[in-house]
């Protein structure tokens, strides 16, 4: 009986499914991910629930969980995250004023927002390059301005590389980070992710691929700082999918799973 319980969610997930506009505005997360002793200091979990809303519809790039490098829209997000005795509730978002000038706002902690608050401005030229400084207020470390510039190259319809390059003012933490996205044939894509950060002087580099077998399944394995991590999901349609991934660290095993709907 479970089984036949089980074959009718998929199958009634896999229906509900547009046929025309794939195009969406609302992204809904809810993850679990469970922390497996050594360097973490004990076995533990992590709950998090998000939800991001764009005022424009996003295209997809020919899978159902890319829609472009670059948040050219206005938008604002909400994060409620839930690990061992910490809860926090952040929230987020930009708003483009001009097609070119836009200003960002957000907590971490919305309830010490006093204490933990960031503020922004930045411009995008051609929908190529954005650029952005804001003002970081943090309670019981300093502050700071961290700058930010996002640059988008759409090789065609389809592929496209992106980097991206965030700084402290003084400069001594600082991150860059790349996105290669390519059509191969038919349903088929890969992306390449990059990213080497350096926070006062403690540096780590991490490398992730996926390869999307078709619309509906993709693969994905990686090093994150020299250790394994492997990923997949199954998409339903475009509204849904799951994914999963374990991430094999020297100090202990992080497994994660997640549930995504998007409209």
């Amino acid at each position: 009986m479970k089984k036949l319980l089980t074959v009718a969610v998929i199958a009634a997930l896999s229906s509900f499914s547009s046929v025309a506009d794939e195009s969406k505005q609302l992204f809904n997360n809810l993850s679990y991910m469970h922390l497996d002793g050594g360097d973490f200091g004990r076995t533990t979990n992590a709950y998090q629930l998000s939800s991001h809303y764009f005022f424009e519809k996003q295209a997809h790039s020919g899978v159902w969980d890319d829609f472009g490098y670059l948040n050219t829209d206005s938008n604002i997000g909400v994060a409620y995250f839930n690990y061992d005795n910490t809860r926090d509730l952040s929230i987020a978002g930009e708003w483009f004023a001009t097609p070119k000038w836009f200003v960002s706002a957000g907590s971490a902690d919305v309830g010490h927002i006093s204490d933990d608050a960031f503020v922004g401005l930045g411009y995008l030229f051609e929908d190529k390059l954005k650029v952005s400084a804001r003002y970081e207020k943090h309670n019981g470390t300093n502050n700071r301005t961290m700058l930010t510039a996002e640059y988008n190259h759409q090789i065609n319809e389809t592929d496209y590389l992106g980097v991206t390059f965030e700084t402290k003012s003084d400069f001594d933490t600082w991150s860059l980070s790349s996105r290669y996205f390519m059509h191969i044939e038919g349903d088929s894509f890969i992306s390449v992710d990059l990213q080497h950060s350096d926070y006062d002087g403690f540096d780590g580099t991490n490398l992730i691929a996926n390869y999307y077998l078709s619309r509906n399944l993709s693969f994905g394995a990686g090093s994150y700082d020299s250790d394994l991590g492997i990923q997949a999901k199954y998409f339903f349609n475009d509204k849904f999918h799951l994914g999963g991934s374990i991430i094999d660290f020297d100090g202990g095993e992080v497994y994660q799973l997640s549930f995504t709907a998007q409209y």
